[in-house]
């Protein structure tokens, strides 16, 4: 487990790059700030990896939820780009890898067959 002080330094380079981020003009910050927290939440619960697995898991959930909190407020009832954010974060990853894993098990002649039975 890593020293309380590692982790406080890592805290605050997270949060200094999400501010700075912040004050550019094309950045929407509360998307930001919600996917930053949204992908928080995964990295930390990811007991089983590296550090550089969790950097990389946490920087991957929250490109997929700063990038998907416009069509998550779009399409659901979430209001708020932040936490469109958030929950971007949060389901988009997890839902992907299921998704990946039961493609892998797909079988097209199978289910060509079931279909042509019916």
């Amino acid at each position: 487990m890593a020293e309380p002080t590692t982790s406080a330094a890592a805290a605050t380079v997270t949060a200094t790059g999400i501010g700075l981020a912040a004050l550019l003009p094309w950045i929407n910050a509360n998307a930001l700030m919600g996917a930053a927290l949204g992908a928080g939440l995964v990295a930390y619960s990811k007991s089983d990896l590296r550090a550089w697995q969790r950097i990389g898991a946490l920087l991957f959930s929250a490109l997929c939820g700063y990038f998907m909190s416009p069509e998550i407020v779009a399409q659901t009832p979430v209001t708020r780009v932040g936490t469109g954010g958030f929950v971007g974060a949060i389901v988009i990853v997890p839902l992907s890898l299921k998704l990946i894993k039961y493609v892998d098990r797909f079988d097209l002649a199978t289910w060509l067959d079931r279909r042509k039975g019916k």
